[in-house]
């Protein structure tokens, strides 16, 4: 069993000639071991064998090689993966609903030849050179400037970004490498919502947010991405048959918006509440 190298939390994202920082994603930590021959295996961060969970990766190494990276769901949504972690059962239907593909950060092995010593630079040279990209397989980038990524990040919703010396080995176990989490996971009621505009002109453009707090129900703020188009429609029709005349805030809030009995919980993602109480840069991820 390999033990995969981990993070510690960091503050903030920083700019080192020393460092290099890549995405962090939200799925699930995989050390693949496969070669030239297509076939695999996959061992979770517990050590447990998810070989048979996964079938459908286009693995394709010029070398045999032991890998490491993160499956993720292709829709974006953590939920996705969740879907695929434990299922045994109905494995070619959930490669339909909740495709993966495999984000590979490090080579741990090439050839037989152990890498741990080898610094992470170098490693990361000798990953692109074995690799072929395929659709489900790939080789997650990875940049100098922090600070830009981690401003990129959170503009775009992801979960943060990990920053690793550009000469450390590959310590199994350790937590030496730095992850900066740029959001928040909440659960909301949806209280009411948005006019469309453009192509979501029939459905709605954001979901009106509350934050149940005691006997009392407290205005969040809004949230209008990180809905593909079906969620966008299921939730409509689902909020159209929850219709109220009246708000449901003490102190209604500034939005134009049609209101909903607050009764249908959604996930959130999102920076940190502003000082008076508002999401800032939320992105729907979910329902309960």
């Amino acid at each position: 069993m390999i033990k995969p190298m981990l993070a510690q939390l960091e503050p903030k994202p920083f700019n080192d000639p020393r460092y290099l920082w890549e995405t962090k994603y939200d799925g699930i930590r995989a050390i693949i071991t496969g070669g030239v021959t297509g076939k695999y295996t996959i061992q979770a961060r517990s050590g447990s064998d998810k070989t048979l969970l996964f079938p459908e990766l286009a693995l394709k190494s010029k070398r045999a090689c032991i890998l490491d990276g993160e499956l993720v769901s292709t829709t974006g949504k953590f939920n996705g993966i969740q879907h695929r972690a434990n299922r045994i059962n109905g494995i070619a239907q959930a490669i339909r609903n909740y495709p993966v593909r495999y984000e590979v950060f490090d080579i741990i092995e090439a050839d037989g030849i152990d890498l741990r010593r080898v610094p992470l630079i170098k490693r990361k040279e000798i990953l692109q050179e074995l690799l072929i990209p395929t659709d489900t397989v790939k080789v997650a980038g990875f940049v100098e400037d922090g600070e830009t990524l981690f401003e990129a990040m959170v503009s775009n919703g992801y979960e943060g970004v990990v920053g690793k010396l550009k000469a450390g080995t590959y310590q199994e176990g350790k937590r030496n490498w730095l992850k900066v989490k740029c959001t928040q996971m909440g659960e909301f009621l949806i209280c009411g919502y948005t006019p469309g505009t453009g192509w979501r002109a029939s459905t709605f453009g954001a979901l009106v947010l509350g934050r149940q707090d005691e006997n009392k129900l407290t205005y969040v703020g809004s949230v209008g991405t990180g809905f593909n188009d079906a969620e966008i429609t299921d939730l409509y029709y689902l909020l159209l048959g929850s219709r109220v005349d009246r708000c449901p805030f003490p102190i209604p809030p500034p939005e134009a918006a049609a209101w909903v009995k607050p009764e249908i919980t959604i996930k959130v993602r999102f920076l940190e509440y502003t000082d008076d109480s508002r999401l800032r840069f939320p992105a729907y991820k979910g329902r309960d």
